[in-house]
């Protein structure tokens, strides 16, 4: 009698080092979708949008096609506001750093407060006036500020801080390729905030008129809106220009710059009703100084040109009859000169 026996291989349970290929199926589907996923969000990110007021004025904002016009515009305009807003916070802590807190307005360019007397104005100034705070005395020349300033360490301190705020805002972060959020200036902005609690602990030194506390303590942009500050935007008045185009609310960027992704774009933002902005030049300024230059060159080589006349070649040394003689006989570059006669008097 025979027995035959059917061995049938149970595949090896699952672990989380080694799976079966059913198990190792199901793994790469969910790695692969997670990894899909990943190049999707990544594929998204790379729409550059080079918002330019001036040469001077300009940053880097990423977004992607399918991002709603109006978000866009709203993401640009905070973004702007805030990058304004740091960059007075900054030159405002430079002052307060170099030259002391600000006087009470009535105290403003103004010296010797002894030489008015009894005056109304000056007295309320001086009543107004903060407790010194400093390690020592410097001269302010307009007298708009006390000239009270902190020790060495402390205003070192606060020139790096304010010097790294000023690197993140500057134009050149666009030829660096940083794109700016909202949350790299708030971030500055904090770090901006907790410096000037270290110099003057609740703002003890400080006048609520100083201008690095008015920012500090105003948190509502719409606050800093002013019609005749050309540099805050506001969002409701805001339109979006690219190429000359107007770019519609309600709409999406890919109805304007299409589905590539890899895009990058120049953009402007004016107040609705005022039309498009001035276009971009086709050169760059340094390009058109070295086109303006080279022109300025060939334009004085054909002045000298048209100077020297069609027989200024006679003088050049192939074109002398002579030369191939003057040559053999060794006398090419001999040069005469002539003697005055010498005159015999009697």
């Amino acid at each position: 009698m025979c027995f035959f026996f059917l061995m049938i291989r149970r595949p090896p349970r699952s672990t989380l080092d080694r799976s079966s290929a059913a198990s190792d199926v199901y793994k790469r589907q969910g790695i692969n979708a997670e990894y899909m996923g990943f190049k999707e969000r990544k594929r998204r990110q790379m729409v550059q949008l080079i918002y330019k007021k001036t040469d001077q004025n300009q940053f880097l904002y990423s977004t992607t096609v399918l991002t709603p016009v109006e978000q866009v515009i709203r993401e640009l305009v905070t973004i702007n506001n805030l990058r304004i807003k740091l960059d007075r916070l900054c030159i405002a802590m430079e002052e307060l750093a170099q030259k002391g807190p600000l006087k009470p307005e009535e105290l403003r360019g103004l010296s010797n407060y002894e030489q008015y007397g009894d005056d109304l104005t000056v007295k309320q100034g001086l009543e107004k006036m903060p407790p010194k705070v400093g390690a020592k005395q410097v001269e302010e020349k307009t007298n708009y500020r006390t000239g009270w300033v902190l020790d060495d360490e402390v205003v070192a301190m606060i020139l790096k801080h304010v010097g790294e705020a000023k690197a993140v805002i500057h134009k050149d972060q666009v030829a660096k390729k940083v794109a700016l959020t909202e949350k790299m200036l708030l971030d500055q902005i904090d770090i901006l905030r907790g410096v000037i609690m270290i110099a003057y602990p609740g703002y003890h030194g400080v006048g609520v008129w100083e201008p690095a506390r008015v920012i500090l303590e105003t948190k509502d942009l719409e606050a800093f809106y002013n019609p005749d500050d050309v540099d805050f935007i506001e969002e409701s008045t805001a339109t979006l220009w690219y190429a000359g185009k107007e770019l519609l609310r309600g709409k999406k960027l890919y109805d304007f710059l299409g589905k590539n992704e890899k895009t990058t774009v120049v953009v402007k933002i004016t107040k609705s009703g005022t039309g498009a902005p001035v276009r971009e030049p086709l050169i760059d300024q340094e390009t058109h100084k070295k086109m303006l230059a080279y022109y300025y060159k060939k334009q004085e080589e054909a002045k000298k040109l048209d100077k020297d006349g069609e027989d200024a070649y006679l003088e050049s040394p192939w074109a002398n009859p002579k030369g191939l003689k003057n040559e053999l006989h060794g006398v090419q570059d001999v040069k005469w000169k002539f003697k005055q006669p010498i005159s015999y008097s009697h």
